[in-house]
């Protein structure tokens, strides 16, 4: 890395840095930082990512009375609609301040207007010593080192009973031979988006893809569903109006942060426009039983591309 790029990237504000208030500058009003399913050519942005949070959580078979943990939980949408939508007690882990702070405050809020109330706690997964009955986690595992896969994927079967669901949505590469064409190193300014230098494919042994991951911990793959395209729309959506709130962006993050955001945000929508990257939910269900070989169950589906609309 060159003097110039390190001084760059020394000026970029990591994402636990920021305020909240720079978010929204480009978020919904749910501040779902993740991406979004249009369903229909008019939907909103807020209307996409309730419809890719409701994709998510109807594959989790919640049922009243179950607890819901939500790995990387973020500013709480997802807990918050399987509270309101399912009635389940729902846990958000994060490691945020700004964001526990606003889940905390949001919480509290609903417990005063009669709601059902949830928790959540600023630690790592690795510190959870509780037994949910269902687990989510939304853009939260592009975060981890592959190195650390096999412990989450225990840690996640370990921890769910009998008849648990797992559901993870994540970016992957859909060819780690062409990392070098994702320029990834342009992007290397700490947490903007994620690190799309070290994805793993969605299935493979070398490298091992997150399906064997999750199948060498005991779990079976029931489904897979590909969402990328519609991730262009999503980062196409945010793009847009973080430029156009550009001087109040640069106001709260700096000219260098602000520039990050949008070459990455612009970067990775023509890389999953193109296909190198992609974001697939894997329903992994637990088995009965200790650790044992299963048959791959799971298929690919595509999420209709023709269903995605937005900004051109």
């Amino acid at each position: 890395m060159t003097v110039a790029a390190t001084t760059f990237h020394s000026a970029v504000r990591s994402r636990a840095e920021l305020p909240d208030q720079f978010f929204d500058l480009f978020l919904d009003r749910t501040r779902t930082y993740s991406c979004a399913l249009w369903t229909h050519p008019d939907d909103t942005l807020e209307q996409a990512q309730f419809a890719k949070i409701d994709l998510a959580l109807d594959k989790c078979d919640l049922r009243p009375g179950m607890t819901l943990l939500d790995v990387g939980c973020g500013w709480g949408s997802t807990m918050l609609r399987a509270m309101d939508t399912y009635g389940v007690n729902a846990i958000g882990l994060t490691g945020n301040r700004h964001q526990y702070r606003y889940v905390r405050d949001r919480l509290v809020d609903r417990l005063i207007r009669g709601h059902p109330y949830g928790g959540v706690r600023r630690q790592g997964w690795e510190e959870f010593d509780r037994h949910p009955d269902r687990i989510v986690c939304i853009g939260r595992l592009e975060h981890l080192h592959p190195q650390r896969y096999p412990d989450f994927f225990d840690f996640a079967y370990q921890t769910l009973p009998e008849d648990g669901v797992l559901l993870i949505q994540t970016v992957v590469a859909t060819d780690r031979s062409d990392r070098n064409r994702f320029g990834a190193g342009d992007w290397s300014a700490p947490e903007t988006m994620f690190p799309v230098d070290r994805l793993l494919p969605p299935t493979g042994h070398n490298p091992k893809g997150v399906t064997e991951y999750a199948e060498d911990a005991g779990f079976t793959i029931t489904r897979l569903e590909r969402l990328g395209q519609h991730y262009t729309t999503t980062l196409q959506c945010w793009a847009s109006a973080l430029h156009e709130h550009r001087d109040r962006a640069i106001d709260l993050a700096g000219r260098d942060t602000y520039n990050a955001y949008i070459s990455q945000m612009t970067g990775c929508a023509d890389q999953f426009r193109g296909g190198r990257l992609d974001v697939v939910q894997f329903t992994c269900t637990k088995l009965a039983g200790p650790h044992r070989p299963v048959p791959r169950s799971g298929t690919f589906r595509d999420i209709p591309a023709r269903a995605v609309a937005g900004p051109a």
